[in-house]
């Protein structure tokens, strides 16, 4: 079912990218985060742990939606409908754009505030500017990795459908003006 020899090498870069893109994120969602705010005394020890941490995760999602978009418009530039082509790379660069948002703009911010902090954020007063800031960035970041994870779980549905319908074989169509092969007569013995 292969159209060439390097569909399957691009398949396995695509199918590794995907687990890249996916895997960690939700690990480090489920896992790494609730798991050093609960343990870690303050927020600003979690947040010092968590931002660099975060940083090399996006630098990882980064570069599998990169490669993701390279290798499903490779994937699916033969041969699959137009809509599952633009689902497989716009998803793959909706993904990227929600992780350099998170790398580049919010995490740098947040760290700045945590650093610029009079004392640490826990002692902060709930009114105070810099605490309303760094939690509004941080329902920010939890929103654009929704998004992120959200991408990645899109790319792997709808590769589950390239790849279901790359492994179906083509139907067989009658050729026009083609007929029915004639029905063998059966074999008369009563005039013998």
């Amino acid at each position: 079912m292969r159209r060439n020899e390097f569909e399957a090498p691009a398949l396995v870069v695509h199918l590794a990218a995907l687990a890249f893109v996916v895997g960690p994120p939700v690990f480090f969602g489920a896992v790494v985060a609730p798991l050093s705010f609960h343990l870690l005394p303050t927020h600003d020890m979690a947040g010092s742990l968590q931002a660099p941490v975060l940083t090399r995760l996006c630098w990882i999602a980064e570069a599998g939606f990169a490669l993701l978009i390279a290798t499903s418009w490779w994937l699916t530039r033969e041969g699959s409908s137009k809509l599952l082509k633009m689902l497989m790379t716009r998803a793959a660069f909706l993904g990227l754009i929600a992780a350099v948002v998170i790398e580049k703009l919010l995490v740098a911010r947040i760290e700045r505030i945590r650093i610029d902090a009079p004392s640490l954020i826990d002692n902060l007063p709930a009114a105070d500017p810099s605490r309303i800031l760094l939690g509004r960035l941080h329902k920010l970041s939890t929103g654009f990795f929704v998004i992120e994870i959200a991408a990645g779980v899109l790319l792997l549905v709808a590769t589950a459908r390239w790849i279901a319908g790359r492994s179906r074989p083509p139907a067989a169509v009658p050729l026009p003006g083609a007929s029915r092969p004639p029905v063998p007569k059966v074999l008369d013995l009563s005039k013998v």
